[in-house]
């Protein structure tokens, strides 16, 4: 390992294992290779027999957490989160490796066995950014602040949980107190160019700056453009950023959602219907995908289908009047008055503009 031979350093230590099965230190450096070759469930089983065998070692609590973070099991890494800050201080010599938030390599050596308890922290509010929880996240995010004042990624995951909470002055400054620690943080730029309501070139710019100087499969920056370039009229340009994000990513269920908004702008009504399918095949039934799926069906003259999303989005969110519009034109446009007119006259109370103007001229003289 100390030659950077990783390979060999894998082989040997399975070797190892195989006739020392209780050596807690090879499971940890066999834990470590298989992070850095991308295999973390295995690495994750690593670090589950070494926690068996010694329940309260905080560098493996640590490093566990973090792997089941990348996996996506976010309550579990917030517990191990949570028993590495209840850890007993100890000596240890085990290094970490914490790859910076933007993905684009080491921003940072720290040992687990700290008096500074920063990681733990920033790691908890990563969690809580994940599950959508983002007044604990910043709660988390503050404390780990508090702890270490000269790390910019604590304020742009701070930012991030704060523009979530539509606070968007907040997180401007979030940012901008990150790029006063880091004047290059891309992550940082990027969100400030999305915040701005004075977009121009110079943003994107820097937008297209990030991903060359971004890690190599990371989908991050491609994101962020692709997002910056649908809000700022170029969906041609937004359907090649987020189809970069796909290839790296399928399993990104906003990137798929976001796609379909701008293969809708461009009337590919077929290709937004697709995208928009696929966002809820990864994350389940969405009141505001269903909206918009429904819309493409509707302008594609597929009214039957069109119904039963307007249906569903109004069934998971019965606050938005867009939902009664929409099935109320819909069951007009089938033929069906006696049922469109309570729709529309629900969306009308509502507030919705739109839907007055329909329901007077369909519905108000019957009334």
């Amino acid at each position: 390992m100390e030659d950077e031979d990783n390979g060999k350093a894998f082989l040997l230590f399975n070797s190892w294992l195989m006739d020392h099965p209780g050596d807690t230190e090879a499971y940890w450096y066999r834990a470590v290779l298989l992070e850095e070759f991308e295999q973390y469930e295995t690495a994750l089983a690593d670090y589950n027999i070494l926690l068996e065998m010694n329940p309260h070692r905080a560098e493996a609590l640590m490093a566990r957490g973090r792997v089941r973070y990348r996996l996506g099991q976010y309550e579990k890494a917030k517990e191990d989160f949570k028993a590495f800050l209840l850890a007993p201080p100890g000596e240890t010599t085990q290094i970490i490796y914490r790859k910076s938030a933007t993905g684009g390599g080491i921003s940072q050596i720290f040992t687990a066995q700290t008096e500074n308890p920063s990681q733990a922290f920033y790691h908890l509010g990563l969690c809580s950014i994940a599950l959508e929880e983002n007044e604990e996240a910043i709660s988390y995010l503050d404390s780990a602040i508090h702890y270490n004042r000269g790390e910019a990624d604590f304020y742009v995951e701070k930012g991030k949980a704060q523009a979530q909470m539509g606070e968007n002055e907040l997180a401007l400054e979030s940012y901008e107190r990150a790029l006063e620690i880091n004047p290059d943080h891309f992550l940082a730029i990027q969100r400030i160019a999305f915040l701005s309501e004075n977009a121009d070139e110079g943003a994107l710019e820097e937008l297209t700056r990030a991903i060359m100087e971004s890690a190599p499969g990371n989908p991050e920056p491609f994101k962020q453009r692709g997002y910056f370039r649908l809000m700022n009229s170029d969906p041609e340009g937004a359907i090649e950023d987020f189809s970069e994000v796909l290839l790296l990513d399928p399993e990104d269920l906003e990137t798929w959602y976001y796609r379909g908004k701008a293969n809708a702008s461009l009337k590919n009504w077929d290709n937004a219907e697709t995208d928009y399918s696929n966002s809820m095949e990864i994350g389940g039934p969405n009141a505001e995908v269903f909206l918009a799926r429904g819309q493409a069906r509707y302008i594609s003259k597929k009214l039957d289908a069109a119904l039963a999303d307007f249906t569903m989005s109004i069934f998971h969110d019965q606050e938005n009047p867009s939902g009664y519009y929409h099935r109320g034109i819909t069951l007009q446009r089938m033929g069906n008055i006696a049922e469109a007119c309570p729709d529309l006259l629900k969306a009308k109370e509502m507030g919705m503009e739109e839907a007055a103007t329909v329901w007077e001229k369909v519905c108000a003289k019957g009334n």
